[in-house]
């Protein structure tokens, strides 16, 4: 009977040792963290880049007959710094019916956690009564 409970004993031991082990397993460290979300941040920059933008008619003598797009660009990556991003900008008819598209890049560089303005003229229709702008693409300009 000693012998079945010793042995019963030693095999509640193993077992219950190998029931702590992954609680004992060394926590990741910080710099283990900062890498793995600058790994996501460079690979999936649309997750972290947004764009809010309206359209205006130029205004003095040089610019009345264009039209310009204007907003801000924001980065909400933590760590990674995109440039050249480019936005798609869709012109929509009164029946919300799709006239054209057009993709613009705006070449400035966007830091982490910031939001850029920018301005640049676009090619939009005169039929255009709404738009929709997005951000399709963006570079990592972290080496």
């Amino acid at each position: 009977m000693k012998k079945l409970i010793y042995c019963a004993l030693v095999i509640f031991c193993f077992g219950f040792e190998s029931c702590e082990k992954p609680l004992a397993q060394k926590a990741t460290t910080t710099e283990e963290l900062n890498y793995e979300s600058l790994v996501q941040e460079k690979d999936s920059p649309l997750m972290f880049m947004d764009v809010t933008a309206k359209i205006k008619q130029g205004e003095d003598e040089e610019t009345r007959n264009k039209k310009f797009i204007y907003g801000t660009i924001s980065n909400t990556a933590m760590q990674t710094r995109f440039k050249d991003v480019t936005l798609t900008v869709k012109y929509y008819s009164s029946n919300n019916d799709l006239i054209d598209a057009e993709d613009i890049v705006v070449k400035k560089l966007y830091e982490p956690n910031t939001r850029t303005k920018f301005e640049m003229p676009v090619a939009a229709p005169d039929s255009m009564k709404t738009f929709d702008v997005e951000v399709k693409d963006a570079k990592s300009a972290n080496n």
